[in-house]
């Protein structure tokens, strides 16, 4: 029997081979695997690597909520280099900006390790979804912006810095979003009630309402998914079609558009669904893989249609984040307009079930 520590030295040194027929731009992940009272409730260093495997089958690049929870700005990086990701770190700020201070002392203990440089790191938010929880003012989501953005221009690191939000705040306070170098929205058609064969037009009409607002700043979709599986009142219908659906649905939106993501999310997270009292189960299914890190069903027989690849050099336009650019495949503020034309994407998404997946995608 392999020892835990020579199977992970084999996972890593392996050849990464895609788990599907085309990468998709990025995924979201968190190391978290238990509530606060868990004792076990962070992956270790081990867990992570292993987990960094599987994101690189599926994507280039992972974005992460926070440097300090589970310790996953170090965790993660670390483990990002061993196999080739680049990694949009992320700053956690909750109510009252209380946890800001230590987010930035772990920003400056990694920054003095030498462990962000513009080659691994593509960017960094600083909180996720604070003005739609109302925790903090705009005022002082632009001061955390302006912080972090100055304490890493001191150090000539230059990576686009922003916040993250759901796209009617960004729209509804312009001031934060020209406070970034790039803008980082979340959209959720999934949780509008929205029909999953119509779900991209919701999205659109959101995306250019965005547009109009951000005047030229280089757009990042930072979370967008569909639920698999579980319960909740107000949202959409879950299942495992609808989730291949949107999935396909927006990676050609998204591709054809040159519109750079990060998807919700690499893994399940069963222990948001596990409490006694819980009655809303869907935030535990939006995972492409389960939380065991196996392929779900829907995703392993998904062939995504053949659409036109992210140009080889594009870069965030604005002037502070120019010399930070996704070396890779970026950011695209010119986006092409959207047309009034649909057509149908028809692929064996689901052969394993014997389902066919027909996916209606703005043309």
């Amino acid at each position: 029997m392999l020892r835990p520590t020579l199977l992970l030295l084999l996972l890593v040194l392996a050849p990464v081979t895609s788990a599907l027929n085309a990468p998709l731009y990025g995924l979201n992940y968190n190391s978290r695997q238990g509530p606060d009272w868990d004792l076990t409730k962070c992956k270790s260093q081990a867990q992570v690597d292993a987990d960094m495997v599987l994101v690189k089958a599926l994507s280039p690049r992972v974005r992460i909520y926070s440097l300090t929870d589970c310790n996953q700005g170090a965790m993660v990086l670390a483990a990002a280099k061993k196999v080739g990701l680049r990694v949009w770190l992320g700053m956690w700020v909750d109510a009252g900006n209380v946890h800001f201070a230590v987010e930035q002392a772990a920003l400056e203990t990694l920054v003095n390790a030498g462990a962000i440089d513009d080659a691994t790191v593509l960017g960094i938010h600083v909180g996720s979804e604070t003005l739609y929880r109302k925790d903090i003012s705009p005022e002082t989501v632009i001061a955390n912006i302006q912080t972090v953005k100055s304490y890493l221009r001191q150090h000539q690191i230059y990576i686009p810095v922003a916040t993250a939000d759901v796209i009617d705040m960004l729209v509804q306070y312009p001031a934060v979003i020209r406070a970034g170098d790039v803008v980082l929205a979340n959209n959720f058609p999934f949780w509008e009630l929205a029909d999953i064969n119509t779900a991209m037009v919701n999205f659109d009409t959101k995306l250019t309402t965005l547009r109009s607002v951000a005047n030229g700043t280089a757009i990042y979709i930072g979370e967008t998914g569909w639920a698999s599986d579980g319960a909740t009142v107000g949202a959409s219908p879950t299942s495992a079609i609808n989730h291949a659906t949107y999935l396909t649905n927006f990676y050609v939106y998204a591709t054809e558009r040159q519109l750079p993501y990060f998807y919700f999310a690499a893994f399940d997270d069963a222990w948001k669904g596990a409490g006694v009292n819980v009655s809303d189960t869907v935030e535990a299914h939006f995972g492409l893989y389960n939380s065991s890190g196996q392929l779900k069903p829907d995703i392993a027989a998904l062939m995504l249609p053949s659409v036109t690849p992210f140009p080889a050099t594009t870069a965030p336009t604005s002037p502070a984040s120019t010399s930070a650019q996704d070396k890779d495949g970026g950011a695209s503020s010119t986006a092409p307009s959207t047309s009034t034309g649909y057509r149908t994407v028809a692929r064996d998404a689901m052969a394993a079930s014997g389902l066919l997946l027909v996916a209606t995608v703005l043309n």
